[in-house]
């Protein structure tokens, strides 16, 4: 493939980024939903990439504890997810992502006042727990949010969203680290990223964006 294939293939993927996007905007809940979700997975991306980093400077995890203590985390998200299943399904996607935006943000934070690490493994199960919930509704949510036929085009900007502000989080906390000379504080930084996602998570109204989604489903049919 030569440079100009490589120029014509990212054109024409730009473009069809830039179609679906105009295609989701069309469906306001869903497009909150994806904003909200660019900064609330930030900060459980950013923990996931440093948490090994943080265990080993400020509690001396060696090689060996960070490999038990990420098997535990993703243990633990996988119990969560299945325990959370029956949550989603009483109260809705919506309060169940908020509830665990707040449970990750008192976990980040029992983390980065841990005196122990007792207290650091309990923040981290606690972590493990809400973070598989929180990802498997936000997919659930998207879903009831969806139109038949577009499945496609709305989780491929899903997955995108999930990529695009990566950077952010790993950036800013290392940043504060070095700043604070202290991963403590550096570790905090994340509980921004939460911060603004549970708020642009408020605008999104689970009922009406069924309706907008079957409406369109219909309207198509």
């Amino acid at each position: 493939i030569g440079p100009e294939d490589n120029r014509g293939l990212i054109a024409a993927t730009n473009q069809q980024l830039a179609t679906t996007f105009a295609s989701i905007r069309q469906y306001k809940h869903a497009f909150w939903l994806l904003l909200a979700r660019f900064f609330y997975n930030d900060g459980i991306v950013t923990i996931f990439a440093f948490g090994g980093i943080y265990a080993a400077g400020t509690f001396g995890f060696d090689t060996e504890g960070i490999i038990i203590f990420g098997i535990v985390l993703n243990v633990a998200a996988g119990v969560g997810a299945l325990a959370f299943g029956w949550i989603d399904d009483w109260i809705g996607a919506k309060p169940t992502i908020g509830i665990s935006i707040v449970g990750i943000s008192v976990a980040v934070l029992g983390a980065a006042l841990a005196p122990t690490e007792p207290w650091f493994w309990a923040a981290g199960i606690l972590l493990g727990l809400l973070v598989g919930p929180n990802q498997a509704s936000s997919r659930s949510l998207l879903g009831r949010f969806t139109p038949r036929g577009k499945e496609n085009e709305f989780f491929g900007f899903f997955a995108f969203s999930g990529k695009l502000t990566a950077f952010m989080g790993p950036l800013l906390l290392g940043w504060m680290t070095s700043l604070f000379e202290s991963q403590r504080i550096g570790i905090t930084t994340v509980l921004i990223f939460f911060v603004i996602g549970g708020i642009l998570l408020l605008r999104v109204d689970e009922d009406e964006g069924m309706r907008m989604a079957a409406a369109a489903t219909e309207a198509d049919s």
